[in-house]
């Protein structure tokens, strides 16, 4: 679960990682008007762009990633736009938790961008009324401090490597107006 590998490759990309595993799901631009449809999804890709919601692409099956598919993605396909991908998935059994599994971002990717993508993803939480959400920090650059100002907190300290948690249990955070204009999360 690695909220910080920082590579991303270009577009929708037909691969296992990309389009195979969402063959068949239509991509969604406007959380508003498709809030069941991401309900009822248990994985997912979002994807935002100078900070800005591109779409949220369904997936047939969890991506996790490792660490082979990092040094792949710094290796062999770096971007330097202002790119995210994010991706998460319920798990199985505990329906009422998300894992933030991978995030891919160029050098050239902004805060703006990947906070954007982050408020997505609470909103796709709220919209399953996820009791919490965990990831497990993997880059450096990414701070405590930052994940702190993101609503996420240490956890399972005593597991190796950095493990976050971000708990709602019914109450989710507030999205300023103008951010839930810009990536589309109410009606017009």
């Amino acid at each position: 679960m690695d909220l910080a590998i920082d590579q991303t490759g270009l577009g929708n990309r037909w691969s296992l990682a990309a389009g195979l595993a969402g063959w068949g799901l239509s991509p969604v631009t406007d959380v508003a008007a498709s809030a069941e449809l991401l309900r009822v999804r248990r994985s997912g890709r979002i994807v935002t762009q100078a900070g800005r919601l591109q779409a949220v692409y369904g997936r047939w099956w969890p991506y996790t990633g490792n660490v082979l598919q990092a040094k792949w993605d710094a290796l062999l396909r770096p971007v330097a736009s202002d790119r995210c991908e994010l991706f998460y998935h319920q798990a199985g059994a505990e329906g009422g938790f998300l894992t933030l599994s991978y995030v891919r971002s160029g050098k050239g990717t902004s805060p703006t961008t990947c906070y954007a993508a982050t408020l997505v993803l609470d909103e796709i939480a709220r919209l399953k009324q996820t009791s919490a959400m965990v990831c497990h920090v993997a880059n450096a650059r990414i701070s405590h401090r930052l994940l702190e100002r993101w609503g996420w907190q240490a956890h399972c300290l005593h597991w190796k490597g950095r493990h976050y948690i971000k708990r709602f249990y019914g109450n989710y955070p507030s999205i300023a107006p103008q951010w839930r204009k810009r990536l589309t999360l109410d009606r017009c």
